[in-house]
């Protein structure tokens, strides 16, 4: 027997957390298919955005508190048993995308989807950081000496601070300075690229991982052109009377019929010019033997 007791809430819940059970309820009811995704690291107002585009698409994206979201899945647990297994993912900070899409289209966008941060000391550069020429807006004072360290050109015209060209202050994969990340917010620069890393989706009745149901749209391109091609090239091949090869058929049939012709040779139009220009070939190429075996030949 376990010596660890197991712990019963005694109080009732407090009457917000009520409201947002009660709210998780009513989203995983009204949608067929739900997305569970990792949001560390992700601010606010990149969430508030992608909350609005997902919107756009007629989905609804909302932070969880994991614990309440645990408990409206047991709400749920005779009419929808399918939605048990997402409670393994509820840990770390989370978010739920509730929606009646297709959710291999979802996870394609989600892929291709970006949201953007502040730079942190620290944070490794997602691409190439350029602070773009033109005027910062700043007067000269203490931040010059950022511009400094950082060897970024810079004049001062009009009581501003300007950069006379295109800088880059980190390269993709570089760690971002502490100078480096102050200056960038004091430009209200945002150049962290971040993705929401989704971690379940639950699809037919059963809760899978990305890995289980990703699809790559180029490798899928690539096959079925290439399934064109070969089926193309076996319909030509049996001689198959389709609008697609009928006049690839035509043209193979016509060039077949002018080699059969020339090889035999038929005195055709278009056959006997070629005949000729054959023998006359062959003729010049005896020649050239005969003369090799017998100097003074010609």
């Amino acid at each position: 027997m376990s010596l660890a007791a197991k712990y019963v809430r005694e109080r009732p819940y407090p009457e917000r957390k009520v409201r947002r059970i009660e709210e998780y309820v009513e989203l995983l009811s009204g949608h067929r298919y739900v997305v569970l995704v990792d949001i560390v690291g992700v601010p606010a107002p990149a969430l508030h955005e992608a909350r609005k585009v997902l919107g756009e698409r007629g989905s609804v994206l909302k932070v969880l508190k994991n614990t309440l979201f645990g408990r409206a899945v047991d709400r749920l647990a005779r009419s929808r048993p399918e939605l048990a297994p997402l409670k393994k993912y509820l840990r770390g900070q989370n978010a739920a995308i509730f929606t009646d899409e297709n959710p291999f289209t979802l996870l394609l966008f989600l892929r291709r989807y970006r949201v953007y941060r502040e730079a942190r000391p620290g944070d490794t550069a997602t691409s190439d950081i350029v602070i773009p020429s033109g005027n910062t807006g700043f007067a000269p004072g203490p931040i010059l000496s950022l511009f400094n360290k950082l060897r970024i050109p810079i004049r001062i015209q009009e009581g501003s601070i300007w950069v006379t060209s295109d800088t880059v202050v980190a390269k993709r994969g570089e760690e971002i300075s502490p100078e480096l990340a102050e200056l960038l917010g004091k430009l209200g620069m945002k150049p962290i690229e971040m993705s929401l890393k989704v971690k379940a989706i639950l699809v037919d009745g059963r809760a899978v991982e990305p890995e289980e149901v990703e699809v790559d749209p180029e490798a899928y391109a690539k096959m079925v052109a290439e399934a064109h091609s070969r089926s193309l090239n076996l319909a030509l091949n049996a001689c198959l009377p389709i609008p697609e090869v009928a006049s690839l058929l035509v043209a193979k049939a016509h060039v077949e019929a002018l080699m059969l012709a020339a090889s035999v040779p038929l005195p055709l139009p278009g056959v006997i010019e070629s005949a000729l220009a054959r023998a006359y070939a062959e003729a010049q190429a005896l020649l050239k033997f005969l003369e090799e075996k017998v100097p003074g030949l010609s």
